[in-house]
């Protein structure tokens, strides 16, 4: 799907190539000319996979991890980054820029997603691509608004392009967001059924990706609304009986499987020879390249690089070292670091060691200083293309759902609803990997599944939403470990149940139909 996003340079402006300009000019594209043709559809709907690459600054990723106890704010001094730091400390408030920017960021991908349904199927291509084309979108759609309700809760549920006497929404019941969720993936499933990409388009949405999204969604559901044991029914009539029978048809259907190396998934030097995007691992992914020509921050839709490396790299490396200099957010916490025991192999693939991989003085301290930084997503200088900004331009995806995902949360179904055997199966599965030489347990408990889980998904915006599941307790014990006063103060605003503000400008914009969460 790299192809694809070269087509983000003009899919939301419609413009093209020059041979399609000589054919119809900028200028004579409007609304009622435009969704017509294959080309024309093709354009709307990677316009609605646009919004998933708009990761600038304290970006939805980068902040799940520095409110989770894998990471503080980081920066290059007290004053940069205020944003998520507050947050971190439990003091973030409505006006914090961050808030509205992944809210309007999200929001951009459901109007994408509403209009490219709404014109569909009045244009002029097959049965069969309206059928696939709409499946993927209404998976992004609901992966859209899988973020924003987890995110803030109480959100208004818009499934239409909106007159503008409706634009005063009030937020919606927040089973009816859930419903519409389900809605979309079921049909998500049922309308990619069978449908393969050729090597260009990997990355695009399969049949598995939506269910993958289904479970996910379920657990968090179930954890924050529910009874937490997988006896609950979410909203749109989905029992947790259904979800591990969707993850057991991705194990057993998709062709799925984990990288024989756990360093694959990322492109450090010493797996670049065999660095695979869009693998047998991934089960959806963000699609970046390096490949943009855009030289501005901000500027939807021509930053197609994932921006987020260069926040999370060292900074001041020097001229020997593999990292591109990078601005230091999200130090990793000394617990994070202490979690993984001696011989997991998986510790130094997430983690930058300062000290003993840079040396000392080869690098510049950030604040909130740990000596541990995101090796994951750090850019490498290997990866600076020679065209457009090149702080705008690294190719490295974000892996949103991994098969190791899949792997552990149907061991944590299978402990609840089915097989305590599959569960250690499933769980021995990820296990292996992680060590050079591993004796298999024949029994797992949730506790080593959700330890097992931080470990396998450090600092890829997950952690957060794994201690929100479990409860309140649960998460404000674990961000109190890291709460070691002075610098690396982390708190957790209980008032607010774990979600997050409103924000200020759009409950203004609403004409104040929408209201505040609790505990802002």
């Amino acid at each position: 799907m790299k192809k694809i996003i070269y087509i983000l340079l003009f899919a939301v402006t419609f413009m093209g190539c020059e041979d399609y300009l000589e054919k119809s000019p900028v200028t004579e594209q409007t609304e009622e000319n435009f969704y017509r043709t294959e080309d024309d559809m093709y354009r709307a709907l990677v316009a609605a996979y646009e919004p998933l690459q708009r990761n600038w600054g304290e970006s939805l990723q980068l902040t799940m991890d520095i409110v989770s106890d894998d990471a503080y704010g980081g920066g290059g001094s007290a004053t940069d980054g205020v944003s998520g730091k507050k947050a971190d400390r439990g003091l973030t408030t409505a006006s914090e820029g961050m808030w509205s920017t992944m809210w309007n960021d999200h929001y951009a991908g459901v109007y994408g997603a509403n209009v490219f349904l709404e014109k569909v199927d009045a244009s002029e291509i097959s049965e069969e691509q309206k059928t696939q084309f709409k499946g993927e979108v209404l998976f992004l759609r609901a992966y859209y608004y899988a973020n924003l309700v987890r995110i803030f809760e109480n959100i208004p549920l818009i499934t239409k392009t909106l007159a503008t006497s409706e634009y005063s929404q009030a937020a919606a019941p927040v089973a009816d967001v859930y419903a519409q969720i389900v809605s979309d993936l079921e049909t998500s499933i049922s309308y990619l059924e069978g449908v393969t990409y050729s090597n260009d388009e990997k990355g695009r949405v399969t049949e598995w990706a939506p269910r993958a999204l289904l479970a996910r969604m379920y657990l968090f559901y179930d954890g924050v609304y529910g009874s937490g044991d997988a006896s609950s029914t979410m909203p749109g009539d989905v029992t947790g009986s259904d979800i591990l029978t969707y993850l057991n048809e991705i194990i057993t259907n998709s062709g799925a499987d984990l990288l024989p190396d756990f360093g694959n998934l990322w492109g450090h030097s010493e797996f670049t020879d065999s660095w695979v995007e869009n693998s047998i691992e991934g089960i959806f992914e963000v699609q970046f390249s390096n490949q943009g020509e855009g030289w501005q921050w901000y500027n939807a839709p021509f930053d197609i690089g994932n921006k987020m490396v260069v926040f999370v790299g060292p900074r001041g490396t020097g001229a020997e070292s593999e990292y591109y200099s990078g601005w230091g957010f999200s130090p990793a916490t000394q617990q994070l670091y202490d979690s993984y025991e001696e011989g997991d192999l998986r510790r130094d693939f997430t983690l930058i060691d300062m000290v003993a991989e840079l040396g000392e003085g080869n690098f510049e301290e950030a604040d909130q200083y740990t000596g541990y930084l995101n090796k994951k997503y750090a850019g490498l200088k290997s990866q600076v293309p020679d065209v457009g900004q090149e702080q705008l331009n690294f190719p490295q995806n974000y892996i949103s759902i991994r098969y190791a995902d899949v792997l552990l949360m149907a061991a944590e179904m299978e402990i609840h609803l089915g097989s305590a055997a599959n569960a250690a199966v499933h769980y021995n599965k990820v296990r292996a990997r992680a060590f050079e030489s591993y004796s298999p347990v024949s029994t797992v408990t949730l506790d080593q599944i959700f330890l097992e889980r931080k470990l396998e998904f450090a600092l890829e915006g997950i952690r957060y939403w794994d201690l929100l599941r479990r409860g309140m307790p649960v998460l404000e014990s674990a961000i109190q470990v890291t709460n070691l006063g002075g610098i690396y103060d982390s708190a957790v605003n209980s008032a607010a149940r774990g979600f997050w503000p409103i924000p200020s400008s759009e409950i203004a914009l609403s004409n104040y139909a929408l209201k505040q969460n609790d505990g802002y």
